[in-house]
């Protein structure tokens, strides 16, 4: 739809998918963040003294240029294309609405803001830049990270498809808090429970054991860790000489230590869960079977500390979640042990940050936070005793290792939790789902220490749901992918 103004000056503020055309007249075109998403909005205006008006803070992840056009995309995805832009001038950071000046631009200057001055010769300008508006500047921060908020087609992805996984998702029964679905940095599909929303912290269970191996990986590749074959006793000096010394750190990550976790109520009601974890013996040989166990994982956070030196939530801070932005939450004990196998706590849209990191080999925002090798390593099956690799599910299941009576080898792995908490991951793709069940901190809202005597835990609703048809249906999605997702340079649109 066109809408056309009146032949006096007229102040302008798109809202929506329109064609905005002023016939006469002094025109201002006020661009802000209140755009509806995925707006599609084309600006014609040949007559007058036009100005393009941004609000401060607008945030942009995408431009194209060409001799007399400029089109920007906003970080919902909003699209706004000005035609014959070379006639236009640009204010950044006025808003006429509010009385605010802001600075002038002509159409070559704002070039000049958006090239930084590089003597470009294509006809058709590309720039993937982050550039936020402020202060009547164009600010160009390659650190910031900012979802799309964009549709499945858009992607090369069925809505259908999508539909019918998020059907499943949200199924009453299930009790799901959040789910979230990204291809690359576009969230395709979102759900919230009534009465919660992103902001809303979500609890891992056991998914936290793939972001300890990660950590584990990082100190791999840094040196503080030698390598995989590595004993365990070199990091928990309480083994030396002692049976566990035949036991590689590979065979802790991968559930084949050979030791037993405690009968009983188990580690999680433990005051002091490393001491209780240790406090094992081998029952078996080292690599001869799986055996799931929250004790070897209870280790991993003990490792770290001893090899590097640091607090391990110390050096996770550091190493991992400040550079990705992520504000956590990871339990203790009562003797200030980390639960590297379980309580880490985050927003839906961290966890899916920390997976598109892992689909994008290690790499956030053109840093490698660990390495690709190590992702490989981590999440290939480890041998054909069962479908996991260094505290990763790898969704390689056979009649005869898991006994379901499927056969599948799924392009894709996962972190799963108690009650249904699951990251699905395809690097291939860049795709990747997020699902939380209902989430309480119980008791001590400002502790996070677990500590049954008074009360304070984390506790979720149950939401297990059939792995089988949630990963059939997640692969429907993948497998709709577009072979190859490219914006067309030759035009604008």
């Amino acid at each position: 739809m066109t809408i056309n103004y009146s032949y006096g000056n007229d102040i302008i503020v798109t809202t929506s998918s329109e064609t905005y055309r002023g016939l006469n007249g002094d025109d201002i075109y006020i661009i802000s963040k209140g755009l509806v998403p995925n707006s599609d909005i084309n600006i014609i205006d040949t007559s007058g003294k036009n100005i393009i008006q941004f609000v401060d803070t607008i945030n942009i992840i995408e431009t194209k240029i060409s001799n007399d056009a400029l089109q920007i995309t906003l970080t919902n995805n909003s699209k706004i294309t000005i035609n014959e832009a070379n006639s236009f001038q640009f204010e950044l950071s006025g808003n006429v609405t509010s009385g605010e000046k802001g600075i002038i631009y002509s159409f070559d200057q704002l070039t000049n803001l958006f090239t930084q001055k590089k003597n470009i010769t294509e006809d058709i300008i590309l720039l993937k830049n982050n550039y936020l508006i402020k202060a009547g500047n164009l600010i160009l921060n390659e650190n910031i990270f900012s979802w799309n908020i964009t549709s499945p087609e858009t992607v090369g992805v069925e809505s259908s498809k999508v539909q019918k996984l998020f059907d499943y998702i949200k199924d009453p029964s299930l009790n799901t808090q959040a789910a979230i679905l990204i291809q690359s940095n576009n969230i395709i599909a979102e759900y919230y429970a009534d009465g919660y929303d992103e902001s809303d912290l979500v609890t891992a269970w056991s998914v936290a054991k793939s972001f300890s191996s990660t950590i584990i990986g990082i100190a791999i590749d840094e040196g503080y860790i030698g390598s995989v074959d590595d004993s365990i006793a070199i990091y928990l000096p309480e083994w030396d000489k002692k049976p566990q010394e035949n036991i590689s750190l590979k065979y802790l990550l991968s559930m084949r230590s050979g030791m037993d976790d405690h009968s009983g109520l188990g580690v999680y009601f433990q005051s002091d869960m490393i001491s209780y974890s240790l406090d094992r013996e081998i029952s078996r040989q080292p690599g001869e079977a799986f055996s799931y166990s929250n004790e070897d994982s209870m280790l991993l956070s003990r490792i770290i500390e001893n090899a590097t030196g640091l607090n391990f939530q110390e050096y996770a801070d550091t190493k991992l979640f400040n550079k990705l932005n992520i504000d956590e939450i990871w339990w203790t004990d009562q003797t200030g042990n980390t639960l590297s196998y379980a309580g880490l706590d985050m927003t839906a849209r961290d966890f899916a940050k920390f997976s598109l990191m892992i689909a994008q080999d290690g790499i956030w925002q053109g840093e490698q936070i660990v390495s690709e090798t190590w992702i490989k390593e981590a999440t290939s099956e480890f041998d054909n005793l069962a479908s996991y690799g260094y505290q990763w599910w790898t969704s390689t299941i056979s009649d005869s290792g898991w006994g379901n009576a499927r056969d599948v080898d799924y392009p894709f792995f996962s972190a799963l939790g108690l009650d249904g908490q699951y990251l699905y991951i395809w690097p291939e793709t860049d795709l990747a789902l997020v699902r939380f069940t209902k989430y309480k901190h119980q008791g001590n809202t400002t502790s996070s220490i677990v500590d049954f005597g008074n009360g304070t835990y984390h506790g979720t609703q149950t939401g297990n749901m059939v792995i089988s048809e949630l990963e059939d249906l997640f692969y429907a999605v993948g497998n709709n992918l577009e072979d190859q997702i490219a914006p067309t340079y030759s035009e604008f649109g």
